[in-house]
């Protein structure tokens, strides 16, 4: 971001309306709905004015989706549980969809042994096997959306596009954010919100204090 508008966010001049026109000449509304975009810039330019977060509009019926298709919960605790990984490949698959990206899966495998008391959890996306967990123990709530974040990161590189998936907050309340680099990069020095701010994936491990794994095939 230039410094003239840093130099107008450390002033505390209003500045809300120019990042989202920034944010627009970026792409981020490329996936709304043009019913939607006045309503959500709106929305985005209080966020940020008001409590330095990136605030979204969410659709009045279930399941309640952010309508610009970027913002998704990932509830660490539902996603480490039974059927957790293909719930939340689900939700997010509308976004892939609106980019024209493919998102199949299959060899979806789940093994506990409560005798050891270790998980085995694999998964084939598009045709890539992934390790999600190998032999792990634990309550794994912060490792599993750390594994589905780098599984989506690495079928969107694959698939050649910008955009990436960010994370924010964790545990019952965690969130995932689709962004490309450059509106990461225009949003990080503003969003003061430490529950809501997007992390890369790397920082947002450091922040929850475990072990960033691989999650290629075996």
């Amino acid at each position: 971001m230039g410094l003239f508008n840093l130099l107008k966010i450390k002033k505390g001049t209003p500045y809300s309306h120019e990042i989202v026109d920034q944010l627009e000449r970026l792409g981020y509304f490329r996936y709304t709905d043009k019913n939607d975009l006045e309503e959500l810039k709106m929305e985005i330019s209080s966020g940020l004015k008001e409590g330095h977060c990136l605030s979204t509009i969410y659709s009045d019926k279930s399941p309640y989706t952010a309508k610009e298709l970027r913002h998704y919960g990932l509830d660490g605790e539902a996603l480490f549980e039974e059927g957790g990984f293909l719930d939340c490949l689900m939700a997010i698959k509308p976004t892939f969809d609106k980019m024209g990206l493919e998102l199949t899966f299959s060899n979806y495998v789940e093994e506990w042994d409560p005798e050891n008391d270790w998980l085995n959890h694999r998964i084939t996306i598009n045709g890539k096997e992934y390790t999600i967990f190998k032999n792990f123990k634990g309550v794994g709530w912060a490792e599993a959306a750390q594994r589905f974040a780098d599984i989506i990161n690495d079928q969107l590189r694959i698939q050649g596009t910008d955009e990436r998936l960010y994370l924010a907050n964790g545990g019952n309340d965690g969130m995932a954010i689709f962004l490309t680099e450059k509106q990461f990069e225009l949003l990080d020095p503003i969003l003061k919100n430490p529950n809501e701010r997007p992390q890369r994936i790397e920082v947002w491990c450091k922040l929850n204090m475990i072990e960033r794994m691989p999650v290629l095939g075996e």
